[in-house]
């Protein structure tokens, strides 16, 4: 009997076998084949009936393989469980792996528990539970995974990887290690054979030369460039760069910031703010577009503009349109239409319509001239025009100044070597206690001298002043000493409309007091005009002097005292015995209409 009932066993495996040649279901799938077994058990109760296969499973369905230690085998459901050393494979397509797989026939899906694995083409993915469809190559898993594809690794808590597009995407503390980069992100995308990331939430991304902070952009590791399309910041060893949009091309050097744009430099404590900034890291160049503005050592030097060009291997600085350059150690603001500067030689030149702000003991200095610059003292001997570049439609030269495209050997570490300011045509200043016209002027910054030449005129208060050349010590922004050189003359008004005190000489010293003349020493061809007065402060006369030297000393601003040296000759006119051709020295002029009368004539543009 008991043979019998194993024979009986036999004729049913084998007719459920036989049952099964038929690939295809009444509905059309295909069907789960078993292709063998070691040994065959059925089950049978409360809808739950299955076949269990013992011992080297091997099973087909629909071009897929699948082998196992065991299975439970769901026929009327077209499914089967696989325990123990479960491995799947396709032809030219994924093996997968797992402790445990529940795999569903009519739709090519497999449920993969316990050390889950897909291998295809070189990608390996790795979770402890996956959802995985054989056909289309879309798994996802929800309880952490791996993926690991040549140098590229990703790991999160939820992920989604098909095998045809290379699409994958990653949720919830996604991290991608890759020997050029490592990413650290919320949410991302990741395209294996593209290698483009696609960065959807906050993340992290760290290269060899920066950190990129961002909450949106497409990262393209095979063409080495990115796009940040959400407010972005990039940190590198010397710069922290944040904007709304941020671009950037590592094999080209190109990057484009929009928006809001922050560039902080961390070594020299710089900060330029701009609508849009261009640099290109390899030629060094870069641009800053719309409402520009520099903020550099901590508030002490702060520079706005419309436009900013600079390149980081010339150290030339380009400014353009409404510039604005204040130094608050120095207390000037410098405002122009264009200022060009080199970071290696401290050359700085502005132009179109520049004027200059300084501020002293409460009074304010403004100037204004078509040029101006300001160069290191040691460079003054070595500054010259170049020829820049030559204009294709007229065939015109353009020229430069050698210091604004110097290299780094001209880079001193002494920053606060003595500098000078050059101002060239038509040069105006105005303040409350002082004025002066000329052609061209400079002003060193560590003795507060101005030099004034060709044709200059400088008015303090009741008085006027030219020469050919014209050096003015000032403190505090006020008038300490004038040297007049060559064709010198100094008048003082008296008060009366056709009386003057006149000075002439070669050579001019003034001294003053808070911009009160106190004495003066005439050199060479002395003249001299002074009206005397009578101890009730009366006129009484016109003293005319001349001498190889004089000295003249004042007291409340009117000659109190005159010395004359060297072959003296003089005459004294009483008042009403002046001739008419005796009230002026030969090369006396008032010149009053070029005289600078406010501070919104210099800073008109």
């Amino acid at each position: 009997m008991k043979i019998l009932f194993q024979i009986l066993l036999l004729l049913l495996f084998h007719c459920s076998l036989l049952a099964q040649s038929s690939s295809l279901d009444s509905s059309g799938l295909k069907i789960i084949q078993i292709v063998h077994v070691d040994s065959l058990l059925g089950t049978n109760g409360e809808g739950n009936n299955f076949q269990r296969l013992l011992g080297s499973v091997v099973i087909e369905h629909d071009s897929v393989h699948m082998t196992c230690d065991s299975a439970h085998f769901y026929q009327d459901q077209n499914t089967i469980e696989a325990f123990s050393n479960v491995v799947i494979s396709k032809a030219n397509g994924a093996t997968a792996t797992s402790d445990y797989i529940k795999y569903t026939g009519s739709n090519n899906t497999a449920f993969m528990k316990g050390n889950a694995q897909i291998m295809d083409d070189g990608k390996t993915l790795t979770t402890d539970e996956l959802t995985y469809n054989i056909k289309t190559k879309i798994g996802s898993y929800n309880k952490g995974g791996t993926l690991q594809t040549d140098s590229t690794t990703v790991t999160s808590e939820i992920g989604n990887y098909n095998g045809y597009t290379q699409q994958t995407y990653f949720k919830n503390n996604v991290v991608v290690t890759n020997p050029k980069y490592n990413i650290e992100s919320k949410e991302l995308t990741y395209n294996i054979k593209s290698k483009i990331v696609k960065l959807l939430d906050e993340s992290t991304v760290l290269t060899e030369n920066s950190t990129i902070y961002t909450k949106g952009g497409t990262y393209d590791s095979k063409n080495e460039s990115a796009i940040f399309d959400k407010r972005s910041t990039v940190e590198n060893e010397n710069q922290i760069i944040t904007g709304n949009t941020l671009t950037y091309n590592e094999k080209t050097g190109q990057a484009v910031a929009i928006g809001n744009v922050i560039i902080i430099d961390t070594v020299k404590g710089s900060k330029i703010t701009a609508d849009k900034t261009e640099y290109n890291k390899i030629s060094g160049y870069g641009k800053a577009i719309g409402h520009v503005h520099i903020d550099q050592d901590s508030g002490k030097t702060q520079l706005t503009a419309n436009e900013l060009e600079y390149n980081k291997k010339t150290g030339y600085v380009k400014a353009l349109g409404r510039v604005i350059l204040l130094d608050t150690v120095q207390k000037t603001t410098l405002l122009a239409g264009v200022v060009e500067s080199n970071e290696y030689t401290k050359f700085m030149l502005a132009t179109e319509f520049p004027k200059l702000i300084s501020i002293a003991d409460g009074d304010t200095l403004y100037m204004r001239a078509d040029t101006m610059m300001s160069v290191r003292v040691k460079d003054v001997m070595i500054i010259k025009k170049v020829p820049s570049e030559i204009n294709k439609k007229n065939k015109t030269r353009t020229y430069t100044y050698n210091l604004l495209i110097a290299d780094s050997s001209f880079a001193s570490e002494n920053e606060q070597e003595p500098k000078l300011i050059i101002a060239n045509r038509h040069v105006r200043l105005f303040s409350d206690s002082l004025q002066a016209v000329c052609d061209s002027f400079s002003y060193t910054q560590s003795d507060s001298m101005f030099r004034l030449y060709r044709n200059p005129i400088i008015w303090s208060k009741n008085q006027q002043t030219n020469a050919d050349t014209i050096y003015m010590h000032t403190k505090d922004n006020k008038l300490s000493e004038l040297n007049l050189l060559h064709d010198a003359l100094l008048i003082s008004s008296t008060g009366y409309a056709t009386m003057y005190d006149q000075i002439a000489g070669s050579l001019i010293d003034a001294y003053f007091i808070q911009n009160e003349i106190q004495f003066v020493h005439v050199n060479q061809n002395a003249e001299s005009i002074y009206y005397a007065k009578d101890e009730g402060g009366a006129y009484i006369g016109a003293n005319k002097a001349e001498g190889a030297e004089i000295k003249i000393y004042f007291e409340d601003k009117a000659i109190r005292r005159l010395v004359i040296l060297n072959d003296p000759k003089g005459v004294m006119y009483p008042m009403d015995k002046l001739p008419d051709d005796q009230k002026y020295l030969a090369n006396f002029k008032i010149l009053t209409d070029k005289k600078p009368k406010s501070k919104a004539e210099i800073l008109e543009d």
